[in-house]
């Protein structure tokens, strides 16, 4: 696949914004021209489903899923537009009709993805990673602020393709020669002055690095634990309060 500029179809969206019905539809029309011209052909494995290409051990999900991206000057592509996001190649994918593409992330700000009912959202971080390849998912979110002048939790998730081992025991044994995936998941607290640290999501962890609150931290920590994802982005958005 084609690595297409999302952000000449969100610029248009932007020049568009008055009217909603017309944005879909000059989108529709334009992404439809862009690829004939680009001549892009769709890659059938992605077509339906990532089940071929790993599925959630490597996408965030095995289906297509509803989502928005946001270029740099906050506007947003959605509506008749389905997405998924690649930890591996750390890629956003993008499906109109019979068509899919692989975003050019360079144009985008931030997007977020709704699996199972529940809405991610992935921004990328300068402090942490100044050329913009990563996205990183931010825990505690702040839909009001786009995280702006807020402490941040977030997360990067990489994933490494492990070619199978044809002298295996257990690959021979079951007949399963399929790549595996190796997930590695690291967490960093972001702070509104974009000093950063990394942590663990534990009590200790957590406290220490965010030191310049510490009251906040003690009120929450008195009646809640720190134990999962869960807990330490409600303890961000109490910090944020």
């Amino acid at each position: 696949m084609k690595k297409i500029l999302l952000g000449i179809l969100v610029f248009v969206a932007a020049q568009h914004s008055h009217a909603q019905g017309r944005i879909y539809a000059s989108l529709d029309d334009i992404y439809r021209d862009f690829m004939l011209q680009s001549h892009t052909q769709f890659d059938k494995r992605v077509l339906n489903d990532f089940v071929g290409l790993g599925g959630d051990k490597r996408f965030l999900s095995s289906q297509w899923l509803q989502g928005a991206a946001t270029n740099n000057f906050e506007a947003s592509i959605s509506g008749n537009y389905l997405f998924n996001y690649d930890f591996m190649g750390h890629e956003l994918h993008a499906k109109w009709k019979d068509t899919c593409i692989i975003v050019n992330t360079s144009y985008v700000k931030r997007f977020f993805l709704v699996d199972n009912n529940k809405s991610h959202f992935f921004v990328k971080c300068q402090a942490l990673d100044g050329p913009g390849k990563y996205f990183f998912e931010s825990l505690a979110f702040d839909q009001d602020s786009n995280d702006s002048a807020k402490v941040q939790l977030l997360k990067l998730r990489k994933i490494k393709s492990i070619k199978a081992n044809k002298n295996d025991y257990l690959a021979n044994f079951s007949g399963d020669y399929s790549d595996t995936f190796d997930e590695k998941l690291e967490y960093y607290l972001v702070l509104p002055d974009q000093t950063y640290s990394k942590v663990k999501l534990n009590k200790r962890s957590l406290a220490d690095a965010l030191e310049k609150y510490k009251t906040e931290v003690a009120a929450f920590l008195k009646d809640n634990n720190v134990a999962d994802e869960d807990d330490a982005a409600a303890l961000i958005r109490y910090v944020n309060k």
